[in-house]
């Protein structure tokens, strides 16, 4: 009995800790009337807050490849991946009037998504593969993706065939349908690039 009684406590004091952090952690999914200018502020990585994409459920761990969506009325909702995005936004009324937000891979900070570049296989939380990049060069030259980039004497030379980038129009038809890394035949279309 005495070997067991420390770990049943243990056992009740960690499900207290769980439940009280439960209680006063807040999930956060949308921001009603934000009245700023530009893409919300979001702090990830705090124990009080967690956002939460609005079209997935999962919990926004990395800015990286994350989106904003700010409606006509100053609703702001939160997603992980710029597919999930595209596929929410895209059922909304809203589509045309909302202000669009993407996590830009160069300068690190978010941008207006319908000036952004776009690679298809990037490596993105739900695996759509949309990597947003704030300048042409950022995208083509992007070691984060999975396209082939020869290194001479350190000057990168990009084999520009292997490497394609899109403008927001290009990649909200790609999502809308289904051209995606998810897709398993478009998947090997893209990797075979490499």
């Amino acid at each position: 009995m005495r070997r067991v009684l420390p770990y049943f406590v243990l056992i009740i004091l960690a499900f207290f800790l769980y439940d009280y952090s439960n209680k006063t952690r807040e999930d956060i999914t949308v921001i009603h009337n934000y009245k700023g200018e530009g893409p919300y502020r979001i702090i990830l990585g705090t124990y009080k807050n967690r956002y939460i994409c609005s079209d997935c459920g999962m919990m926004i761990k990395r800015y990286l490849n994350s989106a904003q969506v700010i409606t006509p009325n100053h609703d702001v909702y939160f997603f992980d991946d710029i597919g999930c995005m595209l596929n929410w936004l895209n059922r909304q009324d809203f589509k045309n009037k909302a202000k669009i937000y993407v996590f830009s891979t160069d300068t690190r900070a978010y941008i207006d998504a319908k000036l952004a570049w776009y690679i298809r296989d990037a490596n993105t939380p739900l695996g759509y593969g949309f990597g947003a990049y704030e300048t042409s060069i950022g995208a083509i030259t992007s070691a984060i993706t999975r396209s082939r980039i020869d290194e001479q004497v350190g000057v990168f030379n990009v084999k520009r065939e292997s490497k394609q980038i899109y403008e927001f129009d290009e990649i909200k038809k790609f999502a809308l349908r289904g051209e995606t890394l998810l897709n398993p035949m478009i998947k090997k279309e893209l990797l075979q690039r490499r």
